[in-house]
């Protein structure tokens, strides 16, 4: 099956990200619920985090599909990273507010377009009564306001007082002596020079309510907005973009919002004085309650989720065969199950896959698509553990760790001195008002760490609340064959094959002595 022409070029295809797929119908049908879109399918106002290659911005697709015929709503999902212009990101000399209201304007003009192509395409008895609400919506929302500044320059020219002194000698031999004065005389002048700062747009919020309300109102239908990659907004902006959508668009009924974003890379609150703030309170303006990464973290139900990872697997590649039963027909393979007896030497060797991934579905298929190219130029009919092993090194050196500034791989090799040198583990326990450290947020985004549980509590530590984190499968592979293996005296069989697990599992008993405090970490 490895040496198929029509299978290598499926696994050749495979998209690492979602907005990559050209085709919809390929999204749609590769698809594998977990239990998330279901949390999505109501009218609340979300915030969706997750790491990157978690799959965000599939489920949204997902979302956008679902409604896609439904007349009654219009769907209009914006990647922010396609909005604004390089000004609005670069120039340091425009203002904060300048760039939101910019910024806040694009968002509003998308919302236009999907409104008026759901109006057009979706006639009612009012649509020209919504055609005008949503015509004044955009001629009313912003006012174009011209800043500018006078320069006025005074100035004195003066004349100044000489004195001219002439002799001459007469026709009567007589000397004439003259002496003549000039008067001091000033003149005031005055210039005045006027210079344009800067035009703003003043967004104007009580005419985006009652025109966008009195449109949705004549057509009948509901506003979906989904703003994927939220994290791609300037940290900075992010809680004044937050709270014009929460002036714009959270008081109206008929509009839902949902986001996705990287937690640790989100700004949505920005605190003022006497408890007041800019942007979303979360929990009470907008719910955030929903993290992707919770729910494929292996170590909590191995079966559960290898099963999920062989359904995503086997749907993927699916997906991007010709014919859509080339599978049953050239080689049998009915269901994820058959195609990881054909493709694995063992199950146990796709659970490592599974293990290598860390719960993040993108780097599941990089390291599975390593894995099936290093067993096609061994000349080998399945993948085997040693390939997955080596991919998992390979894909760590080549996405994660080269991605590591000098300070913060200093800081990952710290880490994995204590917890895999001397305490021979893989998971360590951070207190829960450290979890927003900048260490940890950063090995976190950059998937070297991965969180395991949230608020545990140690029975040798009562009233302090913890998180378990665990260290990257690569980090610990990374050190196989190498001088550091004999450092840290790692047992590895000769038969790998013999081996239950490459990377050993941690129980919260081993963990307990295991702490990383915010000493250790600075």
């Amino acid at each position: 099956m490895i040496k198929n022409s029509e299978i290598i070029q499926a696994v050749s295809n495979l998209n690492q990200r979602a907005e990559r797929q050209k085709d919809d119908e390929k999204i749609i049908s590769s698809y594998v619920e977990t239990g998330i879109l279901h949390q999505l399918l109501n009218n609340n106002n979300q915030i969706i985090f997750g790491r990157r290659g978690t799959g965000k911005t599939h489920i949204l697709k997902i979302l956008e599909n679902h409604y896609r015929n439904n007349n009654a709503k219009a769907i209009c999902y914006i990647d922010i990273r396609l909005l604004g212009s390089s000004p609005q990101y670069t120039d340091e000399s425009l203002s904060i507010a300048y760039k939101c209201s910019s910024l806040f304007i694009d968002l509003l003009n998308e919302i236009y377009d999907i409104l008026l192509n759901h109006i057009v395409y979706n006639p009612n008895k009012n649509s020209e009564e919504a055609l005008a609400a949503l015509n004044q919506f955009s001629d009313t929302s912003i006012e174009l306001i011209k800043k500018t500044k006078k320069i006025i320059q005074r100035g004195k020219s003066a004349i100044s007082e000489n004195s001219d002194v002439n002799l001459s000698l007469n026709p009567k031999n007589i000397i004439d002596f003259n002496l003549g004065f000039k008067e001091k005389k000033d003149k005031e002048n005055e210039t005045i020079e006027e210079y344009n700062l800067e035009d703003s747009e003043k967004i104007v919020f009580p005419n985006i309510h009652y025109f966008l309300q009195k449109a949705l109102d004549f057509a009948d239908t509901e506003l979906l907005l989904i703003l994927d990659e939220w994290s791609t907004f300037p940290l900075q902006l992010q809680p004044y973009i937050a709270e014009f959508i929460k002036k714009s668009f959270l008081p109206l009924k008929k509009i839902t919002v949902k986001i996705s974003a990287l937690e640790y890379r989100s700004n949505f609150t920005l605190s003022k004085e006497q408890h007041n703030y800019i942007g979303f309170e979360l929990g009470s303006d907008i719910s955030c309650n929903l993290d992707i990464d919770d729910y494929y973290v292996f170590d909590r139900n191995p079966d559960d989720i290898s099963n999920k990872f062989s359904e995503i697997l086997y749907k993927h590649l699916s997906t991007e065969l010709k014919n859509d039963d080339y599978l049953k027909i050239k080689f049998s393979i009915n269901n994820h199950n058959d195609l990881i007896k054909k493709l694995f030497t063992e199950k146990k060797t796709f659970r490592e896959l599974v293990r290598a991934s860390e719960g993040v579905i993108r780097d599941f298929i990089n390291i599975f698509s390593l894995a099936f190219f290093v067993s096609q130029h061994q000349d080998s009919h399945k993948i085997g553990i040693k390939v997955i092993i080596e991919a998992s090194r390979q894909w760590f050196e080549r996405d994660k760790a080269k991605n590591l500034d000098e300070k913060l791989n200093e800081k990952l090799r710290k880490i994995v001195d204590d917890v895999i040198g001397s305490k021979k583990a893989r998971s360590f326990l951070i207190s829960r008002d450290l979890e927003k450290h900048d260490t940890i947020q950063r090995l976190f985004d950059a998937r070297v760490i991965h969180f395991i549980k949230r608020g545990y509590s140690d029975k040798d530590n009562p009233g302090i609340r913890y998180n378990i984190y665990s260290l990257d499968y690569g980090t610990y592979v990374d050190l196989i064959n190498t001088s550091k293996q004999l450092e840290f005296d790692f047992e590895v069989k000769e038969n790998i094959n013999d081996i239950e697990f490459i990377v050993p599992f941690d129980d919260k008993r081993s963990i307990r002595r295991i702490i990383l405090t915010k000493d250790f970490l600075e």
